[in-house]
């Protein structure tokens, strides 16, 4: 019968296996100045002062001279991953964007009004504006084509005649065409503007009433 070891013994021999290890650890610790733990593709646990090639791109532990995990190195990231941390990064950054260019304008309102009547002037005063532009525009194409009915009326009279129709009264006719054409081009971008003002105001007029509020309620307790 084989005799049995006593717990006392046992005890020693695992500590003695323990000291071995720390020693073989710290000396591979002293060679490179830096001791790595991994796992292979089993699962099987090593340790050693270089990594493999094959196990470099995978999370490793870093030990001190006495065994003990100092630091862990992160696997590297899939292109997957970096991926999406480009586009989380990417988010982020165009909300602070949207963030820092909300607060400025906040700024300028309370900045530049002092009423919600002072905003509807200011609005109204640009709108206005437009309004003149848009009648001597009118004015100018009223003009146009009345030299334009001048002009069909010559070349009109021309064809009756039987006669051709010169090379400059035809350019006059397509220049006052092209000229009317233009000003009614103009006269259409600017009611675009007009209503891209009324929308801006309604906006801003919306949001200064809540950056007045939240002055009148005082800061968050």
């Amino acid at each position: 019968m084989k005799p049995t070891q006593s717990p006392l013994k046992s005890l020693m021999l695992t500590a003695i296996a323990i000291a071995v290890c720390a020693m073989g650890y710290a000396q591979a610790a002293e060679k490179s100045g830096r001791l790595y733990k991994w796992t292979d593709e089993n699962g099987k646990v090593h340790y050693g002062d270089m990594i493999p090639p094959q196990y470099a791109k995978q999370e490793r532990k870093v030990l001190n001279d006495q065994g003990v995990e100092v630091k862990t190195l992160d696997a590297a990231k899939t292109p997957e991953q970096l991926a999406e941390e480009e586009r989380l990064t990417a988010q982020r950054l165009e909300q602070e964007r949207i963030a820092a260019d909300q607060a400025s304008h906040d700024r300028m309102l309370l900045a530049t009004f002092t009423t919600e009547d002072d905003m509807v002037m200011t609005r109204d005063g640009k709108i206005s504006a437009i309004d003149g532009v848009l009648r001597v525009t009118r004015d100018r194409i009223e003009k146009i084509e009345l030299s334009l009915a001048e002009l069909t009326r010559e070349a009109a009279e021309l064809e009756r005649a039987g006669k051709p129709i010169s090379d400059n009264l035809h350019e006059q006719i397509l220049g006052a065409r092209g000229q009317i054409q233009r000003y009614l081009d103009y006269i259409a971008s600017k009611r675009r503007e007009q209503e891209s003002i009324r929308a801006q105001f309604e906006g801003d007029i919306r949001r200064f009433r809540e950056l007045k509020a939240a002055q009148l309620a005082g800061p968050k307790q």
